[in-house]
């Protein structure tokens, strides 16, 4: 279901009922001087459709290579709608495919079991995110998958895999208590499912060692503010050592834990700002750092195989960088991107080129080469030195697209914040501008290739799009996290505004001709600039944004275990002077002060931030006479993913942002008429 104004609902149903050719003349073109002057000379970029950027039925991409190193399995779309694949690396055209449909926010997961023959997948079919497991076998040429038999209220996730050549996997759900989370063993071969270990209701996560079996656990010391919590290693004869206690602002994100070599390689931040890699000796606790950043921090770590310690790491301080421990591996890999390049499979020399995978004797690796206009995923035979393509590789979106370029300028009270902007290709004078603000706050946005995605699409409609990576964002150390504190409605709008205040004195975006929108805590964000006013907002777009914050956090989830972090950031919502406060800087209570045209989008099953949320805000825009379109997805969550949704959705943007920016629109688009 989604609901729309009734000038604009009626105004797509006369462009549907238009057929063949006619269909282009639903198009509009620009109609902000500096687009009207680029179209006029030819500057811009062909007008793609939106189809192209968020139901392309060319994709197929994010492989995985199974243990054994002979099988592949990659996602890709199967009818119109997306499914999985396999198929042995020696035989490239023999396809197997499987029409699992949409497996929900951020695309699921899926992966090979130990034994090379099975794979399991996720399922978030309802955007309620209770999710489901599923186990096929890829000997079968017809889906028929095993499916792990729980209530359709549990929500279930992989863990980690069992020993090696097996068809086992270790999984955990919230069957037995909503609010934790028991650790299981599946065995594909047998189709059974066993209890390994129950949740005293203070297991954060459960750690499964190199040789698949379980070794750790991160335990909260207490309930329900979980300020400090400890890593356990599992001993020989059961019981749990400590090796490590944290505060609850502390991260200690284990990588790996390789038992038989007594060592395990972690990201933390204990005594320290940023994240760094460090190896833990697990019978003597003592740890050495093994690669750190002055700016920011690590953000992954690289592995080489099933066993050992890693070979190199990434880091985003603008352009992503990977930077590896082994020298000689890091040349290999050069040199594959090298051969690559010359026997044209990529297009340019890569920005970030990495290890994505492969087989569990560094045989076969995949490798993911990354450059300004394509993201190449590559499979290197080390042996034979051949390197092949395996993902859909788009032509002439160096024509087409934007890159993505990062940017960093000096906040007035001289914090450091970074951020990315997209220009639209062919503008050359001041374009409309559109803010698009990450949630969280506590994620980052990094840098991407101009590939088919939400903002190069807005791109290629005529406006630069910019990320900023506000205070509270991760990251950047903890400082620049906790420097939002209490200050969500305040000093963390500020940085936004000083953003495109940025933009506008680089003369990149025209002042008055900018809009802002954003999903979860950036829809919250999005509320307060057009409320705020630092800047003639013409319009914003809202998607699962929070209003009502007092009521947000009295109703996450159960499974939740970072409350200490709202808490801290936004106050106590039992304190009533803290809750009177977080009233105060919620959107609820200041709709009044917004006199934008708004465009607010949700999905009915949200349990992060509920729908009554965006309810609210139309209602009490409606009840004032104000502009405000809603779109409300009956079959979603906290994010939109099922593509005939995400066309919906991004028509609707195109529209909307067509109708107060400027910006050119493709108008109707016949995959509209598609057939469930």
């Amino acid at each position: 279901m989604w609901m729309t104004s009734v000038g604009r609902h009626l105004a797509r149903a006369a462009c549907a009922m238009v057929l063949g050719s006619a269909l282009t003349a639903c198009t509009s073109p620009p109609r902000h001087p500096a687009l009207v002057t680029a179209a006029d000379a030819g500057q811009l970029a062909p007008l793609l459709p939106v189809r192209q950027f968020v139901a392309n039925a060319e994709r197929v991409g994010g492989f995985v290579m199974a243990p054994n190193g002979e099988r592949l399995l990659w996602s890709q779309t199967v009818g119109l709608d997306t499914g999985l694949a396999v198929r042995r690396v020696d035989a490239a055209g023999a396809t197997t495919t499987y029409a699992v449909g949409n497996q929900g926010r951020r695309g699921g997961y899926y992966n090979w079991l130990p034994d090379s023959r099975h794979f399991v997948f996720s399922k978030d079919e309802q955007g309620d995110e209770n999710t489901r497991l599923f186990v096929q076998d890829a000997e079968l040429s017809q889906l028929a998958p095993w499916a792990l038999s729980l209530p359709r209220d549990v929500r279930s996730f992989v863990v980690g895999m069992g020993p090696e050549g097996s068809a086992r996997f270790f999984l955990a759900n919230n069957q037995r208590d909503k609010a934790s989370f028991d650790l299981y063993e599946a065995d594909a071969a047998s189709r059974t499912l066993r209890e390994v270990s129950r949740n005293d209701g203070l297991v954060l996560h459960w750690l499964i060692d190199t040789q698949g079996q379980l070794a750790g656990r991160i335990r909260q010391l207490a309930r329900p503010d979980g300020s400090d919590s400890v890593f356990e290693l599992l001993a020989p004869d059961g019981r749990w050592r400590v090796m490590k206690t944290m505060g609850g602002f502390d991260t200690f994100w284990v990588q790996r834990i390789d038992t038989q070599a007594r060592r395990a390689w972690v990201l933390s931040n204990l005594g320290r700002d940023k994240l760094v890699l460090v190896e833990l000796h697990l019978d003597t606790g003592v740890q050495q750092v093994l690669a750190e950043h002055p700016r920011v921090d690590l953000s992954q770590t690289l592995f080489e195989g099933r066993t050992g310690g890693p070979n190199g790491y990434v880091v985003a301080p603008g352009y992503p960088e990977a930077h590896y421990l082994d020298t000689a591996y890091g040349q290999a890999v050069q040199g594959a991107v090298a051969r690559a390049l010359s026997d044209g499979l990529i297009n340019a020399q890569p920005v970030l080129a990495r290890r994505n995978g492969g087989d569990t004797v560094g045989r076969r690796v995949l490798l993911r080469s990354q450059s300004d206009f394509d993201d190449a995923e590559l499979l290197w035979d080390r042996q034979t030195g051949k390197v092949e393509r395996l993902n859909t590789r788009f032509v002439d979106t160096e024509k087409t697209l934007s890159p993505s370029v990062p940017f960093e300028f000096t906040a007035s009270d001289g914090r450091a914040i970074a951020g990315y902007l997209i220009r639209p290709r062919g503008a050359q004078r001041r374009v409309p501008l559109v803010v698009d603000i990450h949630g969280g706050p506590w994620v980052r946005d990094i840098w991407q290739p101009a590939t088919y995605n939400a903002r190069q699409l807005l791109a290629n409609r005529g406006y630069a799009v910019m990320q900023v990576n506000y205070r509270g964002s991760s990251g950047y150390g903890r400082e620049h996290l906790w420097a939002a504190e209490r200050e969500t409605n305040g000093r963390l709008q500020q940085d936004i505004a000083e953003a495109v205040q940025w933009a506008v004195d680089q003369g990149i975006a025209d002042p008055e001709s900018l809009a802002v929108m954003g999903g979860s805590f950036g829809g919250f964000s999005v509320l307060a600039q057009l409320a705020q006013k630092p800047h003639n907002y013409r319009c914003g777009v809202n998607v699962v944004g929070v209003a009502n914050w007092p009521r947000t956090m009295e109703s996450w989830p159960a499974f939740w275990r970072n409350r200490h972090y709202f808490t801290r950031t936004y106050g106590d919502v039992d304190n009533p002077v803290d809750r009177a406060e977080m009233l105060r800087n919620s959107p609820v209570t200041y709709l009044d002060q917004i006199s934008a045209p708004l465009l607010v989008i949700h999905g009915a099953n949200d349990i992060r931030v509920l729908r009554q949320d965006s309810d609210d805000v139309v209602a009490a825009l409606r009840q004032r006479g104000h502009p405000v379109d809603y779109l409300l997805f009956d079959n979603e969550g906290h994010s939109i993913s099922k593509w005939r949704n995400r066309l919906a959705m991004w028509r609707g943007i195109e529209d909307f942002f067509a109708s107060c920016l400027g910006g050119r629109s493709a108008g109707f688009d016949y995959y509209q008429l598609m057939p469930r």
